[in-house]
């Protein structure tokens, strides 16, 4: 064999030996989970994780895990679980995928996590669903059914200026 080949066969091989323990990691449930036979919220339930469990991390498909347990493998989303074996410092060490979705810290900030995980391919694979629509219809409420709710409660209305306007 030439030296070259030998050599590049020992990149490959050190480059699979720091790859293939990011390939799959570890991970506890935050929060009670129902695992998906897909990654999608219509498909169907695998089963219900408690809070705790844990599992192998065998994909990644968007906000989704495909996570492996001893009772079987199924999605579920990302935000719901934590990584094992990551420091709580934040900087940057553990695994690939641990470095991508972790490690958790305590932060207040929790607006963008609807969105976490979405990427163009997700985009561009969403669609319409006439269904989601009418049912985000049926939460709206009459402006008067609204004011007689806030006044049930207690709450009272407020004149507020538009920002720059003139006095």
């Amino acid at each position: 064999m030439s030296y070259n080949l030998i050599r590049l066969i020992h990149a490959l091989v050190a480059t699979l030996l720091v790859a293939l323990p990011a390939a799959a990691q570890q991970v506890t449930l935050e929060r009670d989970s129902p695992l998906y036979a897909e990654p999608k919220l219509e498909a169907a339930q695998v089963m219900q994780l408690k809070q705790g469990a844990t599992g192998e991390v065998i994909g990644k498909e968007g906000a989704w895990l495909n996570l492996k347990t001893a009772g079987g493998s199924g999605w579920l989303f990302s935000f719901n679980v934590r990584f094992q074996g990551q420091k709580s410092g934040g900087d940057g060490g553990g695994s690939a995928l641990g470095r991508v979705f972790g490690p958790r810290q305590n932060v207040n900030v929790t607006a963008a996590i609807g969105i976490r995980g979405l990427d163009e391919q997700d985009l561009k694979q969403a669609s319409f669903n006439d269904a989601q629509i009418k049912l985000l219809d049926s939460y709206t409420a009459s402006k008067q059914a609204a004011e007689d709710g806030a006044r049930a409660t207690g709450l009272a209305p407020v004149t507020v200026d538009y920002l720059g306007a003139k006095k």
